[in-house]
């Protein structure tokens, strides 16, 4: 089989949209669409069915994407195995598993890197599946993650010590003293977010400090919360990080929780195996632990 039909087939299904596929391999829209079709033929599946403006995948499609992502990688890994990697001159696409949370704390560093070391290449940011990710490092499928929950894998590098959540408030809740306690919470609808998004512990922590609410809300993203917290004044609870990141934005008002909150660290993982002779991959986990040296969880108080 000609391999450029499967490269084809993964921009297709990576972007939703031929004509994003045809952009990023740098091929004519008709062409794209050709080899769509010729691989149509051969996989005896329409792989995409058209919802409104984008294409999405049969479930045919969802079981091939990650056996011939992992194994055209393998293949461009042997292929280039005898040159030495530049990342000045590099086109490679890298894949990072990042959560909600991740994208808004730590991407814009890790870009910003990227730019400027590896003008050529690019970077596909896949949402975190606690069950899958470890897995997907273990195959090849991405080349790093960053988690705040242990996954089985034998690589990994703390990038954020002792992190911990605090209160998302709407800036006209007065609170009675220097953190949030229950009384605060009284009459204050909040959010409750997915344990799906990696992060469980919050939820223990509330039910513990005695702080649970009335849950008016469940969602399954972190990054939703600030407007929740600013448009319709309800109370979220997130990591550190990241409501530092979003509250001066949304003029949101943060509070500690009170002792004891849990701490946490956020992790850098990969694989071990499948990074040892894969020169891209371990220039790139580097340069993501460069990017996020330095890291430290916000001293507050907050008010």
């Amino acid at each position: 089989m000609d391999l450029n039909l499967l490269r084809t087939f993964l921009a297709v299904f990576d972007h939703g949209s031929v004509t994003a596929a045809a952009d990023e391999l740098r091929l004519a829209q008709p062409t794209v669409s050709h080899a769509l079709g010729r691989l149509r033929k051969i996989v005896g599946d329409p792989l995409f069915v058209r919802t409104g403006s984008r294409l999405v995948p049969t479930s045919r499609s969802v079981e091939l994407a990650p056996v011939v992502r992992r194994d055209l990688a393998s293949l461009d890994e042997v292929l280039s195995a005898d040159r030495v990697f530049d990342p000045v001159t590099t086109q490679r696409r890298f894949t990072i598993a990042l959560s909600d949370v991740g994208e808004t704390s730590f991407l814009a560093p890790i870009m910003r890197l990227l730019n400027g070391e590896a003008p050529g290449a690019s970077l596909l940011a896949v949402p975190t599946d606690v069950d899958e990710v470890a897995g997907w490092l273990r195959r090849g499928e991405v080349d790093a993650a960053v988690a705040s929950i242990p996954l089985d894998v034998d690589g990994s590098s703390t990038i954020l010590a002792n992190e911990r959540y605090v209160a998302m408030l709407p800036s006209d809740l007065v609170l009675a003293g220097p953190t949030l306690t229950a009384a605060d919470l009284a009459g204050h609808p909040r959010a409750v977010v997915s344990k799906a998004a990696g992060h469980a512990l919050i939820e223990e922590t509330v039910r513990e400090l005695g702080m649970t609410t009335e849950a008016v809300v469940n969602v399954r993203h972190f990054s939703v919360l600030p407007q929740l917290v600013q448009g319709a004044g309800i109370i979220g609870f997130a990591p550190a990080q990241m409501a530092q990141t979003v509250a001066s934005v949304w003029g949101l008002r943060l509070a500690e929780l009170p002792d004891p909150s849990p701490r946490f660290d956020v992790n850098l993982f990969w694989d071990e195996a499948t990074s040892k002779d894969n020169r891209a991959r371990r220039w790139f986990i580097d340069l993501v632990r460069r990017a996020l040296a330095g890291l430290s969880t916000p001293d507050w108080p907050v008010s």
